[in-house]
């Protein structure tokens, strides 16, 4: 691809440097003078400009013709095919271990029971007498024989 850009520009290059004037007529400032003016025309006199044009045009037609008309030569190389070897993949069944249940013993306490003897605080206690009064009295604290479970 990239030779064929190079050929296609060369060979724009070439045709536009075909059509150039080698003797001047090209644009000159100002009016031009009187004993200057040229009866022939930009091909020179009797058309001697004109061949080197229509052959460099021929030429860089053939040679663009041929260059994009061929196909590139493509050179590949041979594909060979490996044999695959394909592996059946090993499954094993897992071992499952138990580990075996104890039965720990079960160990029933039986509440144990002590009798204590537990100090009770003093307190006002408020009485209530025949007549509808109430009387509050101090009564003081003391001991007291109480069951207690012990674990």
């Amino acid at each position: 691809m990239k030779t064929r850009f190079i050929v296609l520009v060369g060979a724009a290059a070439l045709s536009a440097v075909a059509f150039a004037r080698p003797y001047g007529g090209g644009w000159r400032p100002g009016p031009a003078p009187m004993h200057y003016r040229h009866h022939h025309g930009g091909w020179g006199r009797g058309g001697r400009n004109f061949w080197p044009g229509f052959v460099g045009g021929v030429v860089g037609g053939a040679i663009i013709g041929s260059t994009l008309s061929r196909p590139a030569l493509v050179v590949s190389q041979p594909v060979v095919a490996q044999p695959v070897v394909v592996q059946q993949p090993v499954i094993t069944q897992p071992v499952v271990v138990q580990q075996p249940v104890i039965q720990q013993p079960v160990v029933v306490q039986q509440p144990v029971t002590q009798v204590q003897n537990v100090w009770i605080e003093g307190r006002y206690v408020d009485q209530v007498q025949p007549n509808g009064a109430v009387v509050r009295t101090w009564q003081p604290g003391h001991y007291e024989q109480r069951t207690v479970v012990v674990q």
